[in-house]
């Protein structure tokens, strides 16, 4: 993890920085929500990242915070 890019909760729990913040963005978060956005450490993404795959609960309910629809299963 790129250093200043997370900051720690507790001993043992980190979080992204701009996870806290309102509106959330990550900062490893690049380009624009509903456009053209990735990941800037993605070989180096935290396990929550990992786990939030295109299209799943997790992913909608980020979509809508952000005023998005949920994806569209492929055609």
């Amino acid at each position: 993890m790129p250093v200043g890019l997370a900051v720690e909760v507790t001993g043992n729990t980190w979080r992204m920085r701009g996870t806290d913040h309102m509106p959330v963005r990550c900062a490893a978060l690049t380009g624009k929500i509903g456009e053209r956005a990735g990941c800037g450490i993605y070989e180096w993404r935290p396990n929550p990242c990992r786990e939030l795959e295109p299209g799943s609960q997790g992913c909608d309910r980020a979509r809508a915070r952000h005023g998005l629809p949920p994806l569209q299963p492929p055609a």
